[in-house]
């Protein structure tokens, strides 16, 4: 299944501040104190959110992880084109503490505070939240803290609150962990495959890593799934994965 781009414009296109950021590897926190930017979303990988968001056309969105804010310029940049109203709650623990508040004050200077909202505690506190709530969801990007029991727990709450035909979005995917998620998603719940333009990567620190990546299939580029229906397995269900 395939998103057909509404636009051929980048992020960087669209985004002043996504640019800035871009060109200079540097984010600019709430006291004004530049700092070099690390632990991104790679451009090209933004470029495919900003472009799902603008296809999807969302109006609740969730992302796990927010650090600098690139994933949150991409998600809320498409919204305020979209001109429907879509809101971003972003999920991150450290925002003012590890991220000095970097991605926040992205978003400010973009002018798009007004479709966002933070919840500045961890995932396992937030996603209950919202799900208690009675949040749903049409789209959710996970960028959130990559070891296998996170990883799942964010897709797991994130299933509970989206609705059938919503898509979800994980980033690293070349990670073990990660990796391991989404063969989680594809055997013990009812999704689709999403192509959003991203070519497969699977470069490695080596060769030898490399050629693992190949044969174990962990593609390092962003990989999105639609939900195809509400399903919950038997009380007994397993698949291997």
């Amino acid at each position: 299944m395939t998103v057909k781009p509404v636009t051929s414009r980048s992020l960087r296109d669209a985004s002043e501040v996504a640019r800035g950021i871009f060109d200079t590897a540097t984010a600019v926190g709430a006291d004004g104190t530049p700092q070099r930017v690390h632990s991104e979303i790679r451009e090209s990988f933004a470029d495919a959110l900003y472009r799902a968001v603008l296809a999807e056309r969302p109006r609740a969105v969730v992302e796990v992880g927010m650090a600098f804010g690139i994933a949150s310029l991409a998600i809320l940049t498409a919204l305020r084109e979209l001109g429907e109203g879509g809101t971003l709650i972003s999920i991150d623990p450290g925002q003012s503490t590890q991220w000095k508040g970097m991605g926040v004050e992205s978003v400010r200077r973009a002018g798009l505070s007004g479709q966002h909202r933070l919840m500045e505690t961890f995932d396992y506190i937030a996603l209950p939240q919202l799900l208690a709530g009675g949040a749903e969801l049409d789209f959710a990007y996970i960028d959130g803290w990559h070891t296998f029991d996170y990883t799942l727990l964010d897709f797991w709450y994130v299933d509970r609150m989206l609705r059938a035909g919503g898509v979800v979005g994980f980033n690293d995917c070349g990670m073990r962990a990660v990796h391991r998620v989404l063969r989680f998603v594809r055997t013990h719940r009812r999704y689709d495959p999403v192509d959003v333009g991203l070519p497969a990567t699977f470069t490695g620190r080596n060769p030898l890593a490399t050629a693992a990546r190949r044969v174990t299939g962990r593609n390092d580029a962003d990989q999105y799934f639609r939900k195809r229906e509400q399903w919950e397995p038997d009380w007994n269900f397993y698949a291997p994965f």
